[in-house]
């Protein structure tokens, strides 16, 4: 029922709070910069995806320049990151469509209902679900609730998302709004330090309590 999960979700927030802390949120990002950002992140660490970041503006002065630039010349500047070719590629093509009157902007979907806003962003090559999502709702402000491979593992595991259930749909709207940024970001951090993939800690889990995988794990 979606009382109960309604009550784990709470249940899991303030653990989650607890032992992470409160985090605000960071806006002093473009939605255009975050977008750039999430496509350099993909399949690679925090770490590396900074310097392919730094790389890309040590390399270029602006968006006019990068958009002008060949797709060998972005690859190079990104490189750290991994799969440079293909992320250069899409960073081309996102710049060459945003581009108006010689300004570079993803300020239009503002006004866009967040469905709408997230499912836009999609439309550009290479800019899948999450991707899209993580800048609806870091940079746009739209409650669209991000699913990467630890939200997914982390939430499933608990039961929060179940077998058949799609994690974007049912986190989106299970998750209040006002605190879908944090939670994001908490269950992230979870799934790096204690409920890892391949050898979960569930004795040192602050969520063993009520979590039915780790409570098959330790017993």
């Amino acid at each position: 029922m979606k009382k109960d999960r309604t009550h784990l979700l709470s249940w899991v927030k303030e653990k989650l709070e607890l032992q992470y802390g409160p985090i605000e949120k960071n806006q002093d990002r473009t939605p255009l910069m975050t977008l750039i950002q999430t496509v350099l992140s993909q399949n690679t660490n925090d770490d590396n995806r900074d310097k392919a970041e730094k790389g890309l503006w040590n390399r270029f002065n602006g968006y006019r320049e990068i958009a002008n630039s060949s797709v060998e010349e972005i690859a190079d500047a990104i490189k750290t990151g991994g799969l440079q070719k293909q992320k250069a590629q899409t960073i081309k093509k996102i710049l060459q469509s945003v581009e108006k009157d010689g300004k570079y902007t993803l300020s239009h979907l503002n006004d866009l209902e967040p469905e709408a806003a997230w499912k836009k962003l999609m439309e550009f090559d290479g800019v899948g679900k999450k991707t899209a999502a993580v800048v609806a709702l870091f940079a746009l402000d739209k409650p669209i609730f991000p699913v990467d491979t630890h939200v997914r593992r982390v939430t499933s595991r608990l039961g929060l998302v179940r077998k058949g259930e799609k994690h974007h749909e049912t986190l989106t709207g299970l998750v209040p709004n006002e605190e879908m940024y944090q939670f994001h970001l908490h269950l992230i951090q979870h799934g790096r330090e204690t409920c890892k993939a391949r050898k979960p800690q569930c004795n040192q889990c602050a969520l063993l309590e009520r979590c039915p995988t780790g409570q098959e794990v330790v017993t």
